[in-house]
Parts: structure tokens; sequence; C-alpha cells
């Protein structure tokens, strides 16, 4: 019977056990009381590829990169110019702020990154398709509609410019 009883009790004082480490531990990673999703922001923004032609690329399919991964690498480029101008300024900038001249060089970057990091196959397609283009799309809410703004051209380059190094 004390058997039957541990056993039943076992995954609540395993569950209490995990409770009081968490508490314990509080702001370490991957503990956190910060609720990642209570505040999402008015504004962002997605990024697509474009050929030549103006029609869109494939991306994943063609290069088995994700938009996500892109954004995040174009993103990582804005961060690195917002914090040349704080430095240079006194005062960073919103990404929302930065000029279109200011998008271009984290914009030729990105595509840059796209070619290097393909297969070889996918490599002649994009330069078949070059020059390349990056849009970006602004989205924000306004009341209860989801707005975008016209796409906006932040990198281009052509077939000679990708297979260039950086």
């Amino acid at each position: 019977m004390i058997k039957s009883l541990l056993r039943q009790l076992a995954p609540i004082s395993v569950a209490i056990g995990l409770t009081i480490v968490c508490l314990a531990v509080k702001e370490n990673f991957p503990f956190t009381h910060y609720p990642m999703y209570s505040n999402f922001e008015d504004q962002t923004y997605y990024v697509w590829l474009a050929g030549g032609d103006g029609a869109p690329i494939p991306v994943e399919k063609l290069t088995y990169n994700r938009l996500g991964r892109i954004k995040k690498i174009y993103n990582s480029g804005l961060q690195e110019v917002r914090d040349e101008i704080g430095r240079a300024e006194g005062k960073k900038p919103r990404k929302r702020e930065l000029t279109l001249t200011q998008r271009r060089g984290p914009g030729d970057e990105t595509l840059r990154w796209i070619y290097q990091n393909s297969r070889p196959a996918a490599q002649q397609s994009l330069l078949d398709a070059a020059p390349l283009r990056l849009y970006q799309v602004d989205v924000r809410i306004e009341g209860n509609r989801v707005v975008e703004d016209p796409r906006k051209l932040v990198g281009e380059l052509s077939a000679e410019q990708l297979t260039l190094s950086p």
C-alpha cells in the first residue's frame, strides 16, 4: 500500500521539486520570469527576394534557407548600422528610422550571404536570375487593420557582385 502511494506521489513530488528549482534559479536561462510574448510591437517588416525580372524567388525551395533566417541576417546588419550611428552621434536610431541608403549595405550583404550559403546548383540559379534584389515591406497595425507599406528596395547585386568576395 505504501509503495502504491509513493508511485502516485512521485510525479507530484517531481513537479514540486522542479518548481522549487525554478524559483531558486530565477532569471537564468532557460528559466525566466520574462513573459516573452506578452507585448507585441505595432510595427514589423518582412523581406523577400526577387530576380532581375521582379518576380519573387522561392528562397526556401531553391536555397534551403528560410526567409526567417534571412531576415535575421539582414536584421543583424541593420543593428550594426544602428550601433555605428549611435557611436558617431551619441544616439542610436530605431530600425524604422534608418534611411534606404543606410539599409543598402545590410541588404547587399544579405544577398551575398544567401548566394554564399547556397548549394552550387542554387548558386547557378541565383546567378541566372541576377541582378538579385532584396525588398523590405513594412507592416503595421492601424486600428483594427493590418497595413502593408509599398515595398522598398534595400539590396541589389549583379551576378558579378555576387561572386566577388566581400
